[in-house]
This record gives C-alpha cells, sequence and structure tokens, in this order.
C-alpha cells in the first residue's frame, strides 16, 4: 500500500513513527502558536525533538532554516517574477515563494541517475559539483543544509560561480561552525575522516548522511573562486543558525 501518490508504503511510515515519532512526544508541550516567516500565516509550530531543527510549521513544513530563508528570499529578491531560479531541492517549504520566479527548477540528487534526467514529479537530477545549467544562466541558487555533505565543495562553488549571472545569488544555510574543516574525503570511492565521523538526519536513511564539511567564518578564504561570501540573517535560536550568499563578483 502506498500513501498520497508518494513512495511511502504504509509499513515503513508506520515504523517511522514508531522509531522516530512515538519517543519524540515527550517534546511535544514545546510548541506553539506564531506567525510562521515561510508561508507568512499564524500556524502551530509542532516541536517533534530537542532542537529548532525538528520544530515545524503544521502548514508548510518550515523550520528555522527554511524560515530564515523565506525571509531573505522575499529581501533580496522583491521581483522574484523576473528571476531564473534553482533549489536544491525537490520538495522544500520554500516552494511555493520559488513557485513565483520566472523559472523554477526543482532538483534532487542521486548518484546512479544522470544529471539533467527529469524524475516523475518535475524534479530534475542535479549534481552541484557538475550543473547541467549554461554558463551566466541563472540569478538565483537556493540549498538548505546541503553544501556540507558534498565531498568537492570547492567544485560546487565553481559551478555557482559559473552558472550564476555576475551578481547572482547562491544563498545557503549550512549548520553554523567556528571555523571551515574538511571533515572527511573520498579517495579510490570510499571516505577518509580526517576527524571523527559525524552523520546528519536523513529522511531516506536511518544511518544518516555523512557530513564532508564545517563551514565557519574563514570561508571567503578557503574557496577563493569568484564569489563573495557574507552573513545575511542570524545568529538566530539555540542552534544560532545563520544565512549565507555567495554572490558572483
Amino acid at each position: 500500500m502506498r500513501l498520497w501518490g508518494s513512495e511511502i508504503s504504509a509499513s515503513t511510515l508506520a515504523h517511522k513513527i514508531r522509531k522516530r515519532v512515538v519517543p519524540n512526544l515527550r517534546y511535544l508541550r514545546h510548541s506553539r502558536l506564531r506567525l510562521c516567516r515561510s508561508c507568512d500565516q499564524r500556524s502551530l509550530i509542532v516541536a517533534l525533538g530537542p532542537n529548532d531543527e525538528f520544530e515545524l510549521c503544521i502548514r508548510c513544513r518550515a523550520n528555522l532554516r527554511y524560515e530564515l530563508l523565506a525571509v531573505c528570499i522575499r529581501r533580496l529578491y522583491p521581483n522574484i517574477h523576473e528571476v531564473d531560479a534553482l533549489e536544491l531541492d525537490f520538495a522544500s517549504p520554500l516552494r511555493r515563494i520559488l513557485d513565483q520566479a520566472k523559472t523554477y527548477t526543482r532538483s534532487f540528487y542521486r548518484a546512479d541517475i544522470a544529471p539533467g534526467t527529469v524524475r516523475h514529479d518535475g524534479a530534475v537530477c542535479q549534481d552541484v559539483t557538475r550543473l547541467t545549467f549554461a554558463d551566466d544562466s541563472l540569478d538565483l541558487i537556493v540549498s538548505s543544509d546541503v553544501l556540507e555533505h558534498v565531498p568537492d565543495a570547492a567544485a560546487a562553488f565553481r559551478e555557482t560561480a559559473r552558472v550564476l549571472r555576475p551578481a547572482g545569488m547562491h544563498i545557503f544555510t549550512v549548520p553554523p561552525r567556528a571555523a571551515t574543516i574538511r571533515r572527511a574525503s573520498i579517495v579510490d570511492g570510499s571516505a577518509v575522516f580526517h576527524m571523527p565521523p559525524e552523520f546528519h538526519f536523513d529522511p531516506l536513511d536511518e544511518q544518516g548522511i555523512l557530513s564532508y564539511w564545517d563551514y565557519g567564518p574563514d570561508i571567503q578564504s578557503v574557496f577563493p573562486v569568484g564569489l563573495t561570501f557574507r552573513v545575511v540573517a542570524g545568529p538566530e535560536g539555540p542552534s544560532n543558525r545563520i544565512v549565507w550568499t555567495a554572490t558572483k563578483n
């Protein structure tokens, strides 16, 4: 049995509820009503975990980092209908904002699928280290907690600089850290760890997804690739969440 046209079976959903939802019910008492800055509506923000990563708007599913991204997109791109945009996510809460763009590409990544492949739901496979877009063809790229999981971050930022038009921006979040450090590398097809491995929550994998990078205030000196990096929102919340822009020079 498949639910609501998704790829999640009833048995898988039941397993996820038993393993992930039930143990976290104690956090529900921290839920509250307030204005969600992503969907811009008064909503119940449901607490499903120990920090702001798991406090979600019941209307749009945004957590704090998506709310901060939404505020920045509205502020930095008031004429969103004139913008060619790419989001490195196929089902984010920002879709209702970015759908207003002149063009909006929702993307996913699978190593076994050729970049440029269009999925049944319209999402396009994109590898951020080798995007299928032409030079100077995009005004805006958006990603949320993606870049820390890219082994070749330098290639990702070079591609950002290549496909953005002058003054175009990659607006992104990554977990805030004190310094920019490579945590792991890929050598001969296997991960080599330079410090204790760190795995982040992944809804598709119970083991989580490996973090290859920490990003900190020195990001500009580590990646001098024709982009200017700056913090445009935050820090905010218990996790000191911030939003970065990488603007094409």
